[in-house]
């Protein structure tokens, strides 16, 4: 215990003055000076009790001075002490590169490495915000004022634990772990801790997603109602979502423009999306490069168009802003505005209950389960997994069939006639286009849309 006789020092004993004794109001007073850590004194008085006077009660009042004068001692070398192991354990955890920045609490230190990260732009202001409210609301009270050094393994599975108790999704809780794993691991990788208490740390797997795609029939039969419908911004992003599968900031940022431009080339590049910034939605990349890509059109897709550009016309007359300009939103308004996200859902929302449409949950469709039932019908139809996720634009192939691509029973009856038959030796024959399926995407997705085809 040498380090620690060193840290204390071995003049604790003089960090408090000897007792003196003063009578105050008939009883004698016990008077100590105590030093500071900053070098200074402070004075501090006890009564003990004992009556004003010589021999045996001044002798009394002198063992009740020492007594209390040995209490403050002791609290003064406990805290002396806690501060030594403190100081040893925040040498360890810092190690030679150690930065004082793990001396903040948790909260403090992941707010400042947003900050860091959103003046970089290296992710977005909604995704800030998304960040800032778990560590806020989620985290940092169940860490309370501990400082990043202080931070064990024990307390992240004791924030785990405690909103799982609280009621919290698997998925909720899973995010709140790899935010606090990537602050971590900023805190090994910049600012020299020697560990990262999520070093081994199992977060939750999450729920399986809710998925609430419409069967083939209801996909088909969806569009075709949707056809028959005069083609409001509402009807055609509805559209464009079901044979695209473009999400709904996608398509409120496609302009007539980047529409003509697919309907010359036969391909449809989405590199822009309305997106949530700091002060509302703006215009700006998607959230990931994977996102920027281009989809080949069927004649169906583009029947779409034309059949909006048409309705469009007949607004912007009527609005007295002649005919839509290359630069107006597909999905936007005659005075050149987009319709936001937000205003896509609601309308949708209401057109949906208007006529009744569910998907397979007998749930009411949201917009993004019009992507869903986009992704599912492409893989039920034979493309391969790797195609369709560069379509969908996923980063990875497993986004495609862990979150999107529902279970098909057609396609699982299919499969098992198949290993049917070959047990008795007569396989099925494989389903009209299977064999002109290749890899590349453009392929890929003109045979999903084939069935469609015949009946435009």
């Amino acid at each position: 215990m040498g380090w620690l006789e060193d840290e204390i020092g071995r003049g604790m004993a003089r960090r408090v003055s000897a007792p003196t004794l003063r009578k105050r109001d008939g009883r004698w007073c016990a008077i100590v000076r105590v030093k500071r850590d900053d070098g200074t004194w402070t004075q501090r008085t006890h009564d003990t009790g004992i009556p004003c006077g010589d021999g045996d009660l001044r002798a009394k009042a002198e063992r009740k001075a020492l007594e209390w004068h040995d209490d403050i001692l002791v609290g003064c070398v406990l805290d002396a002490v806690k501060r030594a192991i403190d100081l040893r354990e925040q040498r360890e955890a810092l190690g030679a590169g150690g930065s004082n920045k793990l001396i903040m609490p948790f909260g403090e230190y992941a707010e400042e490495m947003l900050g860091l990260m959103q003046a970089s732009k290296a992710i977005r202001p909604a995704t800030v915000r998304g960040y800032r409210g778990e560590i806020r609301h989620m985290i940092a009270p169940r860490l309370g004022n501990k400082r990043m050094y202080e931070i064990k393994t024990a307390d992240i599975e004791h924030v785990m634990v405690s909103l799982l108790d609280e009621g919290y999704s698997t998925s909720t809780v899973r995010k709140c772990v790899n935010l606090m794993t990537a602050v971590f691991r900023r805190a090994v990788e910049v600012d020299g801790l020697a560990k990262s208490p999520c070093y081994g740390i199992r977060a939750p797997s999450p729920a399986p997603p809710r998925q609430n795609a419409m069967t083939e029939s209801g996909w088909s039969s969806l569009l075709e109602q949707l056809a028959s419908m005069k083609q409001t911004p509402t009807v055609c992003a509805a559209e464009l979502a079901l044979l695209l599968g473009l999400t709904r900031e996608e398509t409120c940022a496609l302009t007539w423009r980047e529409w003509d431009a697919a309907r010359d080339k036969g391909a449809l590049k989405v590199s822009m999306a309305v997106v949530q910034g700091e002060h509302g939605y703006d215009l700006g990349e998607p959230k990931t490069t994977a996102r920027v890509r281009t989809i080949p059109i069927t004649k169906t897709v583009l029947a779409v168009g034309e059949a909006r550009r048409t309705e469009a016309a007949r607004e912007w007359s009527e609005q007295g802003a002649g005919a839509p300009r290359p630069s107006d939103y597909m999905i936007g308004h005659p005075d050149g505005s987009w319709f936001s996200p937000d205003a896509l859902t609601r309308s949708w929302a209401t057109l949906c209950s208007a006529n009744g449409w569910v998907g397979e949950r007998g749930e009411r469709l949201t917009f993004h389960d019009l992507r869903h039932s986009f992704a599912t019908r492409l893989v039920a139809a034979g493309a391969d997994v790797k195609s369709a996720s560069r379509i969908l634009g996923h980063s990875t192939p497993v986004t495609t069939l862990k979150v999107y691509a529902s279970e098909d029973q057609d396609a699982k009856r299919d499969a098992m006639d198949r290993i049917e038959g070959s047990l008795s030796g007569s396989v099925p024959a494989p389903a009209a286009g299977d064999a002109q399926i290749l890899d590349a995407f453009a392929r890929a997705l003109r045979t999903a849309m084939g069935d469609m085809e015949g009946r435009a």
